[in-house]
């Protein structure tokens, strides 16, 4: 499977940019394509830019992982993504990522439908259709956040599906919300069942 990995980057508070490349390699992914917001342009204006080049340069990917800089990953995630994606035809994306409050009691993919009420963006993977798709129609939104809401919404007036998968094989381990410029930490930013890096899924 042909992966086209890109990283976004922003200043934060305790820098998390090297542990989250570490462990995005033992995740199964040596290679990314960092794209740091200098310009201050905004969390969601960096992501939709880094989506639409990883495209241009990996237009044959069958899969497109956007990560944030500051995400932990389980060991070998990648082989299970491989044989798990995707849980149903017509997806907007898969997160491996899962908040607290999107727990479900049966392991696996399960469907969020929450349109602007989606959260975590932290690590989304897109099949190919899915990711020309929101470059092509939303790649002109000027906004500086809410990545998640935004997809969310285009997803839901798109009759596409969400996936998250419980438990979490993610966990966000930054200082609150860069983009918003805050430290809080609640459960819509923390995994609760993280089995942690050195498990498997």
């Amino acid at each position: 499977m042909r992966w086209a990995v890109g990283l976004t980057t922003a200043p934060r508070p305790e820098p998390t940019l090297k542990r989250t490349r570490t462990s995005l390699h033992k995740a199964g992914w040596p290679d990314c394509r960092v794209f740091d917001d200098t310009d201050a342009a905004g969390a969601w204006r960096n992501w939709i830019d880094g989506l639409e080049q990883l495209i241009r340069r990996r237009p044959r990917a069958h899969a497109y992982l956007m990560v944030q800089d500051d995400a932990v990953f389980c060991r070998g995630l990648r082989s299970y993504l491989e044989r798990t994606l995707w849980p149903a035809d017509g997806a907007a994306l898969c997160s491996p990522y899962s908040p607290t409050p999107y727990r479900q009691p049966h392991r696996g993919w399960h469907e969020e439908n929450r349109g602007w009420s989606l959260v975590g963006a932290l690590c989304w993977a897109l099949p190919p259709d899915s990711a020309r798709a929101i470059v092509a129609e939303l790649g002109g939104v000027e906004a500086k956040s809410r990545i998640d809401a935004r997809i969310g919404q285009w997803a839901r007036g798109n009759r596409r599906s969400v996936w998250y998968h419980t438990p979490s094989l993610v966990q966000h381990v930054g200082l609150g919300n860069s983009a918003l410029g805050d430290t809080c930490t609640g459960s819509l930013r923390v995994a609760a069942d993280f089995p942690g890096e050195v498990a498997e899924p």
